[in-house]
């Protein structure tokens, strides 16, 4: 029974924020773009450049860098990005967040070592920076 209302509490969390993603889209002009510097991120046609190239993403790196741009500044756990981006049914572990943050990086950052775009919080998870 637990697990039953766990499951019912996701789907109508992921309702819900279906509801308020279409909301905020009619809302929106046509064509809509995320910038922080060299960095574009068109949602209408789903891409992404850095200094005016193309960036061969996945789909999941799309859906991940849209989320961490879409909450700049706000620090957010493994376990949040996981569900949000991946969906509260995804069987496998937290770690896919740190390959795909990884994989990301490795595509945004000059120094992938040190980044400074997609920064790790010690303990906390990830902030997006720009």
């Amino acid at each position: 029974m637990r697990e039953l209302l766990a499951r019912v509490k996701a789907m109508l969390r992921r309702a819900q924020l279906l509801r308020e993603e279409s909301a905020h889209a009619g809302a929106d002009a046509p064509h809509r773009r995320l910038t922080f510097g060299n960095l574009i991120i068109d949602v209408t046609r789903r891409e992404a450049a850095l200094d005016g190239r193309p960036l061969r993403l996945n789909p999941k790196e799309y859906e991940l860098l849209l989320f961490l741009a879409e909450h700049k500044g706000r620090l957010l756990t493994r376990e949040f990005v996981l569900e949000r981006v991946w969906g509260w049914d995804f069987v496998g572990e937290s770690r896919t967040v740190d390959v795909h943050i990884r994989w990301l990086r490795q595509k945004l950052e000059k120094d992938p070592g040190n980044p400074v775009r997609i920064v790790t919080v010690r303990g906390g998870g990830y902030r997006f920076e720009g």
